[in-house]
C-alpha cells in the first residue's frame, strides 16, 4: 500500500488518525498549517514520509502537496480529509468573509485536492478517500448556519466525486460524527455540555469511533462502499 495523504494533521482527530496508521505500519503524508506542530510529527510517528505546510484555502499550497509528491515519486493510496475549521456566528451578525472562508477550507478544499487525487500520476487504482463531514450537516444548530451550509456542501461534493471516479474504482466516502471529544471552542458559545446531552442522548464521542469506521471503509471489506454519507450520531437521528 501506498502513503495516504492526513489533512489537518495536527488537530485531535488528525493525529489520532496518524497514530492509528503508525501502529498499522500505514505511511502517511501529513499536512496542516503549524509548521512546529507538523516537524513533531514527523519526530513522533516513523511512518510519516514528509510533511506539508499548507493553508488548505489556497490553491497553491494544495497543489503544492502533490507537486511534492511528484517530486518523490509517491503515489498515493488515500486521502483522509480532517481539515476543517468553525467560527459560525448567528446568521444576525454573520458576514460574507467569515461564511466564503468556512466554505473554503470545509468544502472547496477537498474538492481541489480531488482535482489531482483523481488523475492516475497522482494516485492508485482503487484508491480510499474519505472526508470528514459533521452531523450539524442535517441537524442544522441555530447559530452555525455557516458550517452546517459548509459541511452540506461537502456532503454533496463527495457523492459527485464518487460519480467522477468510479472507472478507477476509487471509494469516495464522508463520515458525519456528532460532538466528538474535542470541539472547536466556537461551538461551545452555543450548547453547554447539558444542551449537547439533549441534542445527542449517547453522550461526546470519542475519536476512536471515528478511528474504527476510517480502518473499516480502508480495509477492502467495504469495496462496494463509495458515495455514501455515513453518520455516527451518538444518538442524534435524522
Amino acid at each position: 500500500m501506498n502513503p495516504f495523504i492526513v489533512t489537518g494533521a495536527t488537530g485531535g482527530l488528525g493525529e489520532k488518525v496518524t497514530q492509528d496508521f503508525a501502529k498499522k505500519k500505514i505511511d502517511v503524508v501529513v499536512v496542516a498549517k503549524d509548521e512546529k506542530k507538523l516537524a513533531r510529527l514527523c519526530d513522533v510517528y516513523p511512518n510519516v514520509c514528509f510533511s506539508v505546510c499548507a493553508d488548505m484555502s489556497k490553491t497553491e499550497d494544495i497543489e503544492n502537496i502533490f507537486k511534492l509528491a511528484s517530486e518523490k515519486q509517491i503515489k498515493f493510496s488515500g486521502l483522509i480529509h480532517c481539515a476543517g475549521v468553525n467560527y459560525s456566528f448567528p446568521i444576525s451578525v454573520a458576514d460574507m468573509d467569515s461564511f466564503m472562508s468556512m466554505m473554503a477550507v470545509n468544502a472547496a478544499s477537498f474538492m481541489e485536492m480531488g482535482k489531482y487525487f483523481l488523475k492516475k500520476k497522482y494516485s492508485d487504482e482503487g484508491a480510499y478517500l474519505i472526508a470528514i463531514s459533521s452531523m450539524a450537516a442535517v441537524s442544522m444548530p441555530a447559530g452555525m448556519a455557516n458550517y452546517s451550509a459548509s459541511k452540506e456542501a461537502l456532503n454533496v461534493i463527495v457523492k459527485t466525486m464518487a460519480k467522477e471516479s468510479v472507472k478507477r474504482r476509487h471509494c469516495v466516502n464522508a463520515i458525519m460524527p456528532g460532538y466528538l471529544e474535542e470541539q472547536m471552542n466556537s461551538e461551545k458559545v452555543f450548547l453547554n455540555d447539558e444542551q449537547k446531552l439533549q441534542i445527542q442522548p449517547f453522550g461526546t464521542i470519542p475519536h476512536e469511533q471515528v478511528i474504527h469506521l476510517i480502518e473499516f471503509l480502508i480495509s477492502g471489506k467495504a469495496n462496494y462502499i463509495t458515495g455514501s454519507i455515513i453518520p455516527i450520531g451518538g444518538g442524534q437521528i435524522q
